[in-house]
């Protein structure tokens, strides 16, 4: 139901601009999204292109700043704070820290400044942290449901054991999914161990194929982020066939694809990143033109596998998924 709410509101919208509505002045609003990541991950690509398609569309002003160094959290905060500064009229933000960003958006907030949280939430949601709206995926659900899919079949109650990559220890993200990896693992009865990777995909290929010659015994690697591609590369290398061990992640980038082809990662999930770049803005725009509230969305929990990575690929390369 909320996803259909969200495309009726944003299918107003278009109509509004292209069905010979009002045509709005380019530079009306002017809004910042502040980011722990940068457009040259293929990730962010997609999300970085979602808000520029919407802001062009509604014809505001849209500004991406990111730290020099992913995941630098000091530099993300002194950026929100520069931002805010500047008095733009909303800003977007992930929130990748329990605590870090709470002052300054609630100061934001109480400034007058609308402030949408993107990607990654507060892990005790709007009980957490005073943004208005968190769009993003429901992560320790995502978790959850990836173990699901991945383990669809094995009975419960065997000695499976299974590594479950950890790229972001510490990181809300990461441990979030893990949250919901585990939870699922407890209910079958199979046994996991988790494992600081690293979000350097080499790095990530060398401990875990260390990890699967120490542990033979290993049913399957469940990733947090997109290290299941590194996963699939140790599995060939240490002379394992595709399918042979269960492998699944998270997100879409060219590695990952390219493993789900060759069979050695049987599925990734999609959370579709343009539309944390393209509904925050669309949400702010309708804030400041019709007094409209921020709401929820759970970009989903979107399936890719052998049957349909060909047309993921091609939407990919236009940065769309």
């Amino acid at each position: 139901m909320r996803r259909l709410v969200v495309l009726a509101v944003v299918g107003v919208v278009l109509l509004g601009l292209l069905g010979g509505g009002q045509a709005f002045a380019a530079g009306k609003y002017r809004f910042i999204f502040i980011s722990h990541a940068g457009e040259e991950n293929p990730f962010w690509a997609a999300v970085y292109k979602g808000a520029q398609d919407a802001a062009s569309l509604l014809g505001v002003d849209f500004t991406f700043v990111r730290p020099k160094e992913e995941g630098d959290l000091a530099a993300q905060l002194a950026n929100f704070k520069a931002a805010l500064a500047q008095k733009p009229d909303g800003i977007i933000t992930t929130i990748p820290h329990p605590d870090m960003f709470d002052e300054v958006i609630k100061e934001a907030i109480d400034a007058g400044i609308p402030v949408i949280c993107s990607n990654t939430d507060d892990p005790e949601g709007a009980k957490g942290n005073a943004r208005l709206a968190y769009i993003g995926q429901d992560l320790e659900q995502a978790g959850y449901f990836l173990t699901s899919k991945l383990t669809e079949g094995l009975p419960a109650g065997e000695k499976y054991h299974f590594l479950i990559s950890v790229g972001g220890p510490g990181l809300v993200w990461a441990e979030q999914r893990a949250k919901g990896i585990i939870r699922r693992l407890e209910e079958l009865g199979y046994t996991y161990e988790r494992l600081d990777t690293t979000m350097k995909m080499d790095v990530a290929q060398s401990r875990i194929q260390a990890y699967l010659q120490a542990h033979p015994e290993t049913k399957g690697v469940i990733a947090v982020e997109y290290n299941h591609a590194s996963a699939a590369k140790a599995a060939k290398n240490l002379g394992y066939k595709p399918g042979e061990l269960l492998i699944g992640g998270f997100d879409l980038v060219p590695e990952v694809l390219a493993e789900i082809k060759s069979g050695y990662i049987k599925l990734t999930i999609d959370q579709q990143p343009y539309l944390q770049g393209y509904l925050p803005i669309v949400q702010l725009y309708l804030m400041k033109e019709y007094g409209l509230s921020a709401w929820d969305v759970n970009t989903g929990n979107a399936v890719v596998d052998a049957s349909n990575v060909d047309r993921v690929i091609e939407l990919s390369q236009k940065r769309v998924r």
